[in-house]
């Protein structure tokens, strides 16, 4: 009787110290400066990873909606992965559809793998044609 009772204590410890484990884990604030942080060496991968436990860790939280679209921005603008990057923007669109970064979610999703030469509107605002900012500026005097 007496081993028994043990092994309900020891079982239970176990439980105690299995459940504490599994809540515990980084605080919004750690996860979300050491994306940043990594963002910041250039470490792509490691913030991208960063950001996406905030997101699974804290779904609802203020940064949520940031972290998200920030891993669609990493795929898209430092990784060259076009894939990533949309499914991480249609992930961002349809989590946060009312957010304040909803528009340049869908911006930067029409305009996924262009050349920044390619897009009009950036044409438009820096007073330049297609292709001129590559040209650089050759001119000769006559």
């Amino acid at each position: 009787m007496q081993l028994n009772r043990a092994c309900v204590a020891v079982v239970m410890v176990g439980m105690v110290v299995l459940l504490t484990a599994c809540t515990g884990g980084p605080s919004q604030q750690e996860l979300f400066e050491k994306a940043t942080v990594a963002q910041e060496r250039s470490d792509f991968q490691a913030a991208i990873a960063a950001y996406q436990e905030f997101v699974e860790r804290y779904p609802d939280a203020p940064d949520a909606p940031k972290c998200q679209f920030m891993i669609g921005y990493l795929y898209a603008n430092h990784l060259d992965d076009d894939a990533a990057a949309r499914e991480a923007y249609d992930a961002f669109i349809r989590a946060y559809p009312d957010h304040v970064l909803i528009k340049d979610a869908q911006w930067e999703l029409d305009h996924l793998g262009m050349d920044v030469n390619e897009i009009e509107e950036l044409n438009q605002i820096l007073g330049t044609e297609p292709g001129e900012a590559e040209a650089g500026s050759d001119t000769t005097a006559g």
